[in-house]
């Protein structure tokens, strides 16, 4: 039975939510004060006091209301705007920023447009789907891009619900394009080309997330590249991911040798950091390898990424864009890093066999797609176009404070994984 402390600590929280207080909080980038008499800890570390926090904040469960204005708002950017301009961030009025099907958050969009057709099974979002990946299929051959990202969660998927043969041969085409970029003697997919220093051999963080294109070709007629993938992994593992859990931007090799020559950071506060979204794609990306591979290693490095994303997280369970500079505003947060990783603990809901770890996940789930359906940070009711409110792309070009695309993708997946697995009546609110 939960203490006087605590059940105070839950009314004040719900009854704040109820009355606009979180609106406050988008406004100011900010948390919610402490009740009079009760302080935050400086540092709240494991799922206990996540959970504890969630179940306190949570106001109801997100996913029937909440997927319905998602949707909503994707169908108005499908008919609104034609490919191939494709929206990426929103402007300071609200309107999306398009980039060209080079970019690499081209595909975003139109894999969120499959994520709604693979849950509604309604052939209006396959027809918006197709048209607005078609522009894609030419980047299957374009070297020194996120092909992961575009072109597997586009082709890849649409061959999976639909058994489009000639979306597998696209997503196939992308994969022999990745996987060229493997160099054995580092043991890694190079991600960024840096045409003034040939031996310089750069990999970050986010390339993680592309393995699952290399990892679903090797189960499609490639079984080559799942050893790729796991090479890749598991370096990754060793020189991206530091023993408390954090994780490095990026790695910098020597290719000759194949020696790691530093650590450093192009989107994060300092080489030393941890970028929040940076942390939220290794959760996501070594939940998905455990998938394809059953690797306990990488269930393992997902949890051990995910508990201190969420041990590190403020009161509202909303990060700010990096996990090491001064928690509260002006820093912008970034709701992006928070529903990928949301996602991710959900996909690991589905892999662990553990009750006591199954519920952990879908505790620190809980937390985040609650506070990202709040009026904190959902666009209802604004002139914003996208579906989440206050993400950051990348603060130091001054990409901040804006909805993002792929934000909205994750937001999407988290909230049609949370129906399937807990199921749209489902409280959010502890019982």
């Amino acid at each position: 039975m939960p203490s006087p402390h605590r059940a105070f600590r839950r009314a004040w929280l719900v009854t704040a939510l109820a009355t606009g207080l979180v609106a406050a909080v988008a406004a100011g980038c900010s948390s919610p004060p402490a009740p009079a008499g009760e302080t935050e800890p400086a540092a709240q570390t494991g799922r206990t006091a996540q959970a504890r926090d969630a179940r306190a904040a949570a106001p109801s469960d997100p996913s029937g209301p909440v997927l319905a204005f998602a949707d909503a708002r994707l169908a108005e950017t499908a008919d609104a705007l034609a490919p191939p301009a494709y929206p990426v961030r929103t402007n300071p009025d609200g309107t999306w920023l398009t980039k060209e099907p080079e970019d690499w958050t081209s595909g975003f969009f139109p894999a969120a447009l499959w994520r709604v057709f693979e849950r509604t099974q309604d052939p209006v979002w396959r027809e918006r789907a197709e048209r607005w990946q078609a522009p894609l299929a030419p980047e299957a051959s374009h070297d020194d891009t996120d092909l992961g990202f575009k072109m597997f969660m586009t082709f890849a998927v649409d061959h999976e619900l639909t058994g489009d043969e000639s979306a597998k041969q696209t997503a196939l085409a992308a994969a022999d394009t990745l996987a060229a970029r493997f160099n054995p003697t580092v043991g890694m997919l190079r991600v960024w080309d840096d045409r003034d220093d040939e031996e310089k051999y750069q990999v970050n963080i986010d390339a993680v997330m592309n393995l699952e294109l290399l990892y679903w070709a090797g189960q499609n007629g490639r079984p080559q590249y799942t050893d790729i993938a796991n090479r890749h992994a598991n370096r990754t593992m060793t020189d991206l991911v530091r023993p408390d859990g954090s994780t490095f931007m990026f790695a910098g090799y020597d290719q000759r040798t194949g020696d790691l020559v530093r650590n450093y950071t192009e989107q994060g506060a300092r080489d030393d950091s941890t970028w929040a979204r940076g942390q939220a794609w290794a959760a996501y990306g070594f939940a998905m390898a455990y998938r394809y591979t059953r690797d306990p290693r990488y269930l393992d490095t997902a949890h051990r990424t995910a508990d201190w994303f969420l041990g590190h997280l403020p009161p509202d369970r909303v990060p700010y864009w990096d996990f090491s500079v001064p928690q509260a505003p002006p820093e912008p947060r970034d709701t992006s890093a928070a529903a990928v990783t949301a996602s991710a603990l959900l996909d690991m809901n589905t892999l662990d066999t553990d009750p006591g770890r199954k519920d952990a996940d879908v505790d620190g789930a809980r937390g985040m797609l609650a506070s990202l359906s709040s009026p904190a940070y959902l666009s209802r009711d604004t002139p914003f176009r996208s579906v989440l409110l206050h993400g950051t792309q990348n603060l130091p070009t001054g990409q901040a404070d804006s909805g993002i695309m792929f934000g909205d993708y994750y937001f999407v997946e988290a909230l049609s994984r949370w129906e399937r697995q807990v199921g749209p009546s489902a409280q959010l609110t502890a019982g």
